[in-house]
């Protein structure tokens, strides 16, 4: 799904190179015609113009393109939201508002991961006990949403170990978030619940948040639910390390995209964007929702991501996720063992989205 052959890209190249040259349409397009023979996957030769077009500001060129394969998902979505919007811009800083966020939990595909994700926590859990202490059982919780996932997870794994309480303590740049987060678990967690908020990106947080996670050592795990996409790979290690010293254990659960390491307009970074978010927004366009929000969703979340890896250099994307292969390259880095990822969902058999333990040093 996230791979091209390396002929392909060499052919998909050559497209990269016309635009470049500010080659006319009609040629771009007869190019393309040439090239799609020769890749797998049928027609995606269109796409690829059609987000150079776009990048360049060749907003009439990239429509006409992307509607050359409007079968495609992605392609559609981009033809509609480029014919409303007449740019290929953000809308809106993503997560400016939950509501976008909140919609797309309602998905099948958002659903099935919680669900999965829930069970492997619990596993882990089984196995791995809660350091003897007599402090309150402690959990690092990073960018906990709204407090859903974190509520379900708490209540199965107190019920596990028989917990009396359980103290939280949540990292997450937005307080809309924070707040919901902290609401909905004191609500729905079946236990006595301490919720300690720090507003910060965790690859950001300061001296005087890290003494303040330390106060409440030790911590039983740090959880990571979606969360650590927005840094590139040379943070996500500094990062972990920092984690590390927090707590020996770390459950991360992501989606396995590859939007880190290739650079801007290279046909592996456009080809697993338009397939992995065409995939993303499928759910998002079934859901018995008004055409409003359904929109908002699209529109403030997914697409506008999407936008911005295509579009900005790699130091200024907003999103680098990352494979499950270089994810394991990451934690070894940081000196974690790694355990054999989990699949929460599949797509043709492989991996959309997943869950994986990493274990330092006792």
């Amino acid at each position: 799904m996230n791979n091209l052959k390396p002929n392909e890209v060499y052919q998909l190249n050559r497209i990269k190179e016309a635009i470049l040259n500010n080659t006319p349409f009609d040629d771009v397009l007869k190019l393309c015609e040439e090239i799609n023979p020769t890749i797998d996957d049928p027609e995606f030769a269109y796409t690829y113009a059609a987000c150079l077009l776009a990048t360049k500001d060749r907003i009439e060129d990239a429509m006409r393109m992307f509607f050359k394969n409007r079968e495609d998902l992605f392609c559609s979505i981009m033809y509609d939201y480029l014919k409303e919007i007449g740019a290929f811009e953000m809308v809106s800083k993503v997560f400016k508002s939950a509501k976008p966020y909140h919609i797309y939990t309602q998905t099948p595909l958002y659903q099935t991961h919680e669900k999965g994700v829930v069970e492997n926590i619990c596993n882990f859990a089984k196995n791995n006990p809660p350091p003897e202490s007599e402090s309150l059982v402690t959990i690092l919780d990073i960018g906990p949403g709204d407090g859903e996932l974190t509520a379900q997870y708490v209540n199965k794994i107190a019920s596990l170990h028989n917990l009396k309480s359980i103290r939280l303590v949540f990292v997450d740049p937005f307080e809309e978030e924070l707040k919901a987060a902290e609401e909905n678990c004191k609500e729905k967690i079946s236990i006595p619940c301490e919720v300690i908020g720090i507003c910060s990106k965790i690859q950001e947080i300061t001296p005087e948040q890290i003494a303040r996670i330390r106060q409440v050592a030790p911590i039983w795990f740090v959880n990571a639910a979606l969360s650590v996409h927005h840094m590139p790979r040379e943070v996500k290690i500094p990062m972990l390390k920092q984690m590390k010293a927090f707590s020996s254990k770390f459950i991360l659960s992501e989606v396995n995209w590859n939007h880190d390491l290739p650079e801007k307009d290279s046909p592996e970074l456009i080809y697993s964007v338009a397939k992995n978010y065409g995939i993303f927004c499928r759910d998002i366009l079934n859901l018995p929702v008004s055409e409003e929000d359904r929109k908002l969703c699209l529109y403030h979340f997914p697409i506008d991501e999407a936008i911005n890896i295509i579009k900005q250099e790699r130091p200024n994307r907003i999103d680098y996720h990352t494979t499950i292969e270089e994810w394991k390259k990451i934690a070894h880095e940081a000196g974690y063992l790694v355990h054999d990822p989990v699949a929460t969902y599949l797509y043709e058999d492989k991996p959309f989205l997943f869950v994986m333990g990493f274990y330092g040093n006792e």
